[in-house]
Order: structure tokens, then sequence, then C-alpha cells
């Protein structure tokens, strides 16, 4: 039998804090400083990626996985 983890695309935050971010219509509550790309997993909203891994911080290279924030200018990388 696989068994198969859930790569996130960022490595967990470890802040105790928790914040409420809304992803398309949908509340999630992730602990302060999880990145968008991991809060839309756990929303289960999918964000294209390439380059990011569970296993390794979070560097936006490719590109691939840009994200609208709603009342902040451009497009910044999720990861």
């Amino acid at each position: 039998m696989l068994v198969q983890e859930t790569d996130y695309g960022t490595p967990p935050a470890k802040s105790e804090k928790r914040v409420t971010l809304t992803i398309d219509g949908q509340p999630v509550e992730v602990p302060e400083g999880t990145s968008i790309m991991r809060a839309s997993a756990a929303a289960r909203v999918s964000v294209p990626k390439l380059c990011a891994t569970d296993s390794l911080n979070a560097f936006g290279s490719c590109r691939v996985c840009l994200v609208e924030i709603e009342g902040r200018p451009g497009t910044p990388a999720s990861c």
C-alpha cells in the first residue's frame, strides 16, 4: 500500500498565533506567517506550483504560483 502525503508547497509556519484569511470567498484559519500557497491547500483551493515543495523554503523563482491579493498592487508569488 502506497501512502502519499500532501505536499503543501511550503514548510509549515511555526507561530501559535492564528489568523483568518479569505480565499476565493472561503475563510480559512492558519498559523500567522503561513504562505498563501499553504493556506490555499488547507482550503482545498488549487494553486499551480512548479518549484515549491514542503522540503524547501520558498524562493519564488518559477513565478507559476502568482496570485491576486485584494487591496494590494501587483501579483505576488503565493509561496
